[in-house]
């Protein structure tokens, strides 16, 4: 009986045993699901990249990365196999990023979408399954620092040669031609003043210069207004003397007519009327030749005429 208690408890043991490492395996090994291959092509690094590292996209676990190896057509590229759930809404607008796990040094697949094409991939399409894996933020620090420091020392250079002996020299010579002409332009600015304080005054004295030139203006206005009247008073002078000389013409024919037809008695008196009207004429033709000659002595008067020789203030050798 002890022997078959024995033996009914290393049974039972090992059936326990065996569902225990049942549960283990099927734990170990997970829920099995249906999963879609992809390919991640890349010709960077993918340092602390792992087989079985998880593939996670938008932050959410949807697969495990199966291998890594380099293309057989271009050995520059590196092909990272990875399986992702199936249903998960890759589109072609998706590309891939290497993140690190904290700070063990090791990193994972971030699937990300920057939204340029909307339409699902098709993973039984071998083009459609490529999917680009970009250089992740690191990657595109460490370039941009690697540029950096090469601007950074050819700066250094720059700086090298600037700060130079002779660049010194350069700037300092600089330095005292700016204060060169900073004092220049100080004493200009000084010289300057009296002038400027004195631009109030010239501004008002211009004011009252054109105010008298307005009036001066007005007055020269108002004379060529009277200069055109006395101009027309002139010619109306003129055209009397035209007809008092057509009437003397006149009076001439009739006298000699007279003269012809008159008996011997009336000749005297017509020859002393013709000498009137002869001297009248030409005082006509005086006055007129003046009056062309000075038209202003209308309004004016007559100039005197210079005095002659034994009269009051008669000067030898003055013009007459």
């Amino acid at each position: 009986m002890e022997n078959r208690a024995h033996a009914i408890a290393a049974g039972l043991f090992t059936l326990l045993l065996g569902a225990a490492l049942v549960a283990a395996v099927i734990w170990l090994r997970g829920e099995s699901v249906a999963t879609d291959a992809y390919v991640l092509h890349t010709k960077g690094s993918v340092g602390g990249l792992n087989v079985q590292a998880p593939v996670r996209f938008r932050g959410v676990d949807v697969g495990k990365v199966e291998s890594i190896q380099f293309d057989a057509r271009d050995p520059r590229v590196i092909l990272v196999k990875i399986a992702v759930r199936r249903g998960t809404p890759l589109t072609r607008g998706a590309f891939g990023q290497l993140a690190a796990q904290g700070v063990t040094g090791l990193s994972y697949v971030q699937l990300n979408d920057d939204g340029s094409n909307n339409q699902l991939r098709d993973p039984t399409n071998a083009a459609q399954a490529r999917i680009e894996l970009r250089p992740s933020f690191l990657e595109r620090m460490s370039e941009s620092g690697e540029q950096l420091v090469a601007r950074v020392a050819a700066v250094a250079e720059q700086l090298e040669q600037w700060l130079s002996a002779d660049s010194r020299r350069k700037v300092m010579q600089t330095l005292a031609a700016f204060q060169t002409a900073a004092q220049r332009v100080s004493a200009l600015t000084e010289s300057a003043q009296p002038g400027a304080k004195a631009i109030p005054e010239l501004t008002r004295q211009a004011r009252e210069t054109l105010k008298h030139a307005d009036a001066t203006l007005s007055d020269l206005r108002t004379l060529v207004a009277t200069f055109g009247k006395r101009a027309e008073a002139i010619d109306r002078v003129a055209a009397s003397a035209e007809r008092i000389g057509a009437a003397v013409q006149d009076a001439s024919a009739a006298g000699i007519s007279l003269a012809a037809s008159a008996s011997r008695e009336t000749i005297p008196r017509v020859n002393l009327l013709l000498d009137e009207v002869a001297r009248s004429t030409r005082s006509l033709d005086r006055l007129l030749e003046e009056l062309n000659a000075n038209p202003s002595s209308i309004v004016f008067g007559r100039i005197p005429q210079p005095p002659g020789p034994g009269e009051p203030g008669f000067a030898h050798g003055a013009e007459r």
